[in-house]
């Protein structure tokens, strides 16, 4: 179902969100807010907050954000259309449905019931006993029983069927563009997984909306090892690999009960590791493990356990999913399976390995680094010195300095070294430039992360002078870029969720749940004298450096004026006058300059 924008705002403005959350959330109000244990990780101390005049809510402590919508989505573990029509029944508001494109509509509809039929179609040709032989016995070779086979409505492709377009109810467009097949010169439509034993991808709902095909190795061998072993669909109108996961519709509810999830590369692991009881556990589909994976994942649980055979564990899951897991506030871990067996193999052969595995799963980065230093030599102070360096290079990019400081003391037990002489040696990721603070602009900025939140809350106020200009770092810019002249809080925080950028709404929650008791004025004058006596100071180098000519005389005259300014905006922060005309100046210069420079200001 689709509905209107309209009515999708009227649900929201229509939903107490205190109200809402405290059905599941003891909430106890603290000053204009109300706080309580996260419903969205363990805690013992409250770090949850709800903003309820601006229908928000954001946690400090794993970083659950959002709004009515959200909370009902995350915390019932619903669809975006389901949470909208909960929330509209709570509220006694009738929905209108907002009609897709008949075409469309009726096109999608095709492609739901043409990929039913074929799996009920390649389920016929495995249980066959002449057509679907090799089948079977290429799956209980690998060790996948007969009821599993059922269970997971495994099927066969046989080289000789052809598809019945007019049976399927597709056009020969729709056929290709489904991800189904192709045509052949000849007219012929072709099934991608002839000679496939085929293993059915679902949707959360549990709709059939792709295939994983397996060739036989004697349909390989027949092709002269032309064709890929494992052949996946395509992205179509029903389908997007990067955000659909193999076997999440059937282990969702143990993934909640068990508060994790296990994630492996293939399909016959997966049904391995289902076959010996692991039931919370889910495959990628022919694509990587990514940052779409994660947001699918987070709202089920917090910890993902990747089994991946233990070189690809450290390979394909290195630190580009460090950003992830910080932004998305979860726990990635490594199950570490014996002789570097895949999942399928170790369920059939060592079941109880990989129970056993799963009780001692280690986080990413000290695997990363146990695999590091077991690779080198620390017999000798050269060995040591080189086992130390890549140690710091590894810690130096990971985001949180609470686990840099971790392991930094891990690797001084390893290595011999103090943690002071490591300390010393540490370049953590995204690390200001010399003579700035350790922490980021962006943490540790406090009067643009106060303007900033003025801009939250009152964007009618104060949306004409926080401007872009005022702000150095680049997700301050960014935020004071997207709300500029929005008009309202509501208004601001749809520009933000529609935006995508997973910094600056981090940022956005954050502040909103946690409104500023200082004056409006006083915030924004605090910042412009900040900014303008910075800009004033790079203006006068600049004069001295190019002198008045070439286009610098009006900038040189300004600067007495601008000097004198700034003396009687910090004497008198409420000056309006004042504090609008350093504004203005203080645009005019960093527009002209075309790169605002990226340094702290926070020490000025």
């Amino acid at each position: 179902m689709a509905y209107s924008e309209a009515d999708i705002r009227r649900v929201v403005e229509a939903t107490d969100l205190v109200a809402l959350v405290g059905e599941s959330v003891a909430l106890k109000r603290v000053g204009r807010r109300y706080a309580g244990l996260c419903p969205f990780h363990a805690e013992n101390t409250p770090s949850f907050s709800v903003n309820g005049p601006d229908g928000v809510y954001y946690c400090f402590g794993c970083h659950a954000k959002g709004d009515a919508i959200t909370f009902v989505r995350e915390h019932q573990r619903v669809g975006f259309a389901e949470a909208v029509e909960l929330l509209a029944a709570r509220a006694g508001i009738r929905l209108e449905v907002v009609e897709m494109q008949r075409e469309v509509r009726d096109s999608r509809q095709r492609l739901y019931r043409a990929y039913d039929l074929m799996c009920q179609q390649y389920r016929e040709d495995l249980d066959d006993p002449a057509r679907g032989g090799r089948g079977r016995g290429y799956l209980l070779e690998r060790g996948i029983s007969l009821e599993a086979m059922k269970t997971f409505q495994l099927g066969y492709a046989h080289p000789s069927r052809s598809p019945q377009l007019q049976r399927l109810g597709l056009s020969s467009k729709e056929w290709v563009d489904g991800g189904l097949g192709y045509v052949a010169e000849s007219g012929e439509c072709v099934d991608h997984m002839r000679g496939r034993v085929i293993f059915p991808i679902r949707d959360g709902s549990g709709r059939v909306v792709a295939f994983g095909g397996r060739i036989l190795p004697e349909e390989l061998e027949r092709l002269a090892g032309k064709a890929a072993k494992y052949k996946n669909s395509g992205d179509s109108p029903i389908y997007h690999k990067r955000r659909i996961l193999f076997n999440l519709d059937k282990a969702r509810s143990e993934i909640v009960k068990l508060d994790s999830v296990v994630v492996c590369e293939g399909y016959t692991d997966v049904i391995g590791l289902w076959q010996i009881g692991v039931r919370h556990v889910v495959a990628t589909c022919g694509t990587a493990f990514s940052e779409e994976h994660l947001d699918v994942l987070r709202r089920f649980t917090r910890n993902v356990i990747l089994m991946f055979d233990a070189d690809k564990a450290g390979q394909n899951a290195a630190e580009r999913l460090w950003e992830f897991e910080e932004r998305y506030g979860m726990q990635l871990s490594v199950a570490v399976l014996e002789d570097g067996m895949d999942p399928a193999d170790a369920a059939r052969m060592n079941p109880e390995g990989v129970a056993e595995a799963l009780k001692k799963v280690v986080p990413m980065t000290r695997f990363r680094l146990q695999r590091l230093v077991e690779s080198q030599h620390t017999d000798t102070p050269e060995g040591r010195a080189a086992t130390a360096r890549a140690a710091i290079e590894l810690i130096g990019r990971h985001p949180n300095p609470l686990v840099r400081s971790e392991y930094l003391a891990w690797i001084a037990d390893v290595t011999g070294y103090s943690v002071g002489e490591l300390w010393g040696q540490l370049r953590p990721r995204g690390r200001p430039r010399k003579g700035t603070p350790a922490q980021t602009v962006a943490e540790s900025d406090r009067p643009s992360l106060e303007a900033l939140r003025l801009l939250v809350h009152e964007p009618e106020e104060v949306g004409e002078v926080v401007v872009r200009e005022l702000f150095r770092d680049p997700v301050h810019q960014r935020m004071a870029a997207m709300l500029a002249g929005v008009g309202s809080k509501p208004k601001g925080r749809e520009k933000i969720d529609a935006s995508g950028d997973e910094e600056v709404k981090e940022l956005y929650y954050r502040l909103a749940n946690n409104p500023s008791e200082m004056e409006g004025i006083d915030v924004v004058a605090t910042l412009v004298i900040r900014e303008a006596g910075y800009e004033l100071g790079r203006t006068v180098r600049e004069i001295k450096l190019k002198g008045a000519a070439g286009g610098f005389a009006e900038v040189a005259g300004n600067v007495s004026k601008v000097k004198l300014q700034l003396q009687a905006l910090s004497a008198d922060r409420s000056n309006l006058d004042i504090c609008g005309q350093l504004i203005s100046w203080l645009v005019e210069r960093r527009q002209a300059a075309l790169v605002v420079p990226i340094e702290s200001g926070a020490g000025n």
